[in-house]
């Protein structure tokens, strides 16, 4: 068999298939009457020339694919030769009837068996009926027919984009070397983007000029399995295609495999043999070809404002099945893809973590100046940063602490949670909270398999992750160790961090207790806002909103607020107060007042154990206080 890529049979047949086929039923005739001869003339470029140059095939071989493939067209000449072999044809009759060496069966290393071309089916004095594989008729015939055994499993790949960053020509010369060389390549391209990767597969073999056969060889490892894999690779020397199988499809043994092969995903297959691997990393697209692959996919893009379509592809790495997935909803505008896109999201934390409906924008944040400034700076970063690592010096300066790392600190109900739900609003992300409840484990260094599964999963980099309470995961480490468990602990918070550290996501937290947070995690965090409690403006403010939207704006007058944001709450505890007030309005079928309002307010309080006496707040809701 060929050993090089170059050396594969290319382009047509010098005599038509059925002139061919009727050379060989001639010659065959011709012995049938007793010519002595040995062999049938077999041209080099011929259909049967090329299939047993393919696949190794002796003039035996070549032989018995010969006479099985004109006896099959030719019924008067199958009637000849059984005559003088018996009901079957059989190998000693082939062997006989063509003067080769007498043989009551094919070698078990025979080509025509290893390679399914010709089947065998043992007779009772030992011989063996021959049948020859439809597929290998069909081809013989020059018909351009797939394996029937692939059907449903296997198509030809076209040609979709190229992205720039690809060293499209560096990875061509490679493998092109190593084939001239008689290396078999094995290619593995490392993503978890099958379209990504199959786009990849066809702009490399095109520049090998190699058409690409995709091959499913998902399902249960088995003798059918085995058996489509055999065909694959038997699909492709007769077509002279590449091949490309997706992730986690099983390693199969294969006499001598194509030489040149493609499997997508991130997952090392097992080693194969005769093959020559080579890894192709696949990086995410940057932000300007996300922009490319958006106007590519959407023919109406280009109509969007540019600071929109920007927005879009700014979008946190948009992958390009998802694009092709927002893609074939056809979205009329950016926030119908945008919204398409979010419903595309999938959850894989297992359960680790939740999604939280982010709707609140800049306008229901009341916080001081400040902090909405830094705020700002932090959504700013996170649409800007994919620009930023794109660039190569950035990114060699920085091989890691590529990610966005908040924290939120502050009293309880100052408004954290709401922040990073505003950012994520902003962004057009979902936002995921995640349960540290659940990642907390009492078992060595399970707490750290928790981390680690919800940072590489990808629901994660096409979204905001939010760590409420982060000092419960990040707390100082303990200096003093004093038994097992201490330095047990102690190793879980590094593992933490350098988890965090090699993130390059989107992570904001929250903390009440940010004196509790060990030092070195603190110098892995970019941003640190501090979230006061509300003084009487924001107060009012809160207030405010929060009763229009309620109750409706006309409820309460200017007057009666002022008084209300004389009681010092949080926000969440104004909101919780007009919540019980909405109910317990409804209760008493009349519409709410301060004093009921006030008194909803003091239970809130009641439970930090700050609560107002009934004369307290009278006093202080009078006007004038």
């Amino acid at each position: 068999m060929s050993a090089v890529l170059e050396d594969l049979p290319r382009g047509g047949v010098e005599t038509p298939p059925m002139d061919e086929r009727d050379v060989l039923a001639a010659e065959l005739t011709a012995r049938l009457e007793g010519a002595a001869s040995s062999g049938l003339p077999v041209a080099p470029h011929s259909r049967l020339g090329r299939l047993a140059a393919l696949f190794g095939l002796s003039e035996f071989e070549t032989d018995v694919v010969a006479v099985l493939w004109t006896t099959a067209f030719d019924p008067d000449l199958r009637t000849a030769l059984l005559d003088r072999d018996g009901p079957h044809l059989t190998p000693r009759g082939i062997a006989q009837c063509c003067s080769h060496p007498a043989r009551v069966r094919l070698s078990s290393e025979s080509p025509l068996r290893v390679w399914r071309l010709v089947d065998e089916h043992p007779l009772i004095d030992g011989s063996a009926a021959l049948a020859i594989d439809p597929h290998i008729v069909a081809w013989l015939e020059g018909e351009p027919e797939l394996d029937r055994a692939l059907t449903g499993r296997a198509r030809r790949l076209a040609p979709t984009f190229e992205l720039p960053s690809w060293p499209l020509e560096r990875w061509a010369a490679q493998l092109k070397e190593g084939l001239e060389r008689g290396l078999r390549w094995r290619v593995r391209l490392e993503t978890e983007d099958p379209i990504l990767a199959a786009a990849c597969a066809t702009a490399v073999a095109r520049r090998v000029q190699l058409p690409v056969l995709r091959v499913d060889l998902a399902g249960p490892a088995g003798e059918e399995a085995a058996d489509r894999a055999l065909r694959a690779h038997r699909q492709a020397y007769l077509d002279t295609c590449a091949l490309y199988f997706d992730a986690g499809a099983a390693s199969h043994w294969i006499p001598i495999p194509f030489a040149l092969q493609f499997v997508a995903g991130t997952a090392a297959p097992a080693p194969a043999e005769g093959v020559r691997d080579i890894v192709l990393r696949l990086a995410a697209p940057t932000v300007d070809e996300r922009c490319m692959l958006w106007r590519a996919a959407l023919p109406g893009a280009a109509a969007w404002p540019q600071q929109q379509l920007d927005a879009l592809a700014l979008h946190a790495e948009a992958g390009v099945d998802d694009i092709a997935r927002v893609a074939a909803a056809e979205p009329v505008d950016v926030d119908a893809a945008l919204h398409a896109l979010r419903g595309a999201a999938q959850n894989d934390f297992d359960g680790l973590a939740q999604r939280i409906d982010a709707q609140f924008g800049w306008d229901d944040l009341v916080v001081p100046e400040p902090v909405h400034e830094r705020l700002s700076e932090i959504a700013f970063e996170a649409r800007e940063r994919g620009r930023l690592w794109a660039d190569a010096g950035a990114a060699r300066l920085y091989p890691q602490g590529r990610g966005l790392v908040a924290l939120f600190a502050g009293p309880p109900g100052t408004g954290k949670t709401m922040a990073a739900q505003v950012i994520a609003s902003e962004l057009g992300l979902d936002l995921w909270r995640v349960d540290v409840s659940a990642v907390l484990s009492k078992w060595v260094g399970e707490t750290a398999q928790h981390l680690q599964k919800i940072l590489s999963a990808r629901t994660a980099r096409r979204a905001v992750l939010f760590f409420d309470e982060a000092d419960a995961l990040y707390g100082k480490r303990v200096e003093e160790i004093r038994d097992a468990q201490d330095r047990y602990a102690n190793m879980d918070v590094s593992h933490l961090m350098v988890a965090l550290e090699a993130y390059d996501g989107i992570i904001l937290m929250a903390t009440n207790l940010r004196a509790n947070i060990d030092g070195a995690f603190m110098r892995r965090i970019r941003h640190c806002v501090e979230f006061p409690r509300p003084d009487q403006n924001a107060r009012r403010a809160i207030w405010g909103r929060v009763v229009a939207a309620l109750f409706g704006i006309d409820v309460l007058g200017a007057d009666d607020l002022d008084r209300l944001s004389r009681l010092e709450a949080t926000g969440a505890q104004i909101k919780n107060a007009a919540l019980s007030a909405v109910f317990a309005a409804r209760r008493a079928g009349s519409p709410p007042d301060t004093r009921l309002l006030g008194r909803m307010l003091a239970r809130e309080l009641a439970k930090d154990g700050s609560g107002l006496s009934q004369r307290d707040l009278d006093a202080m809701l009078e006007d004038g206080k």
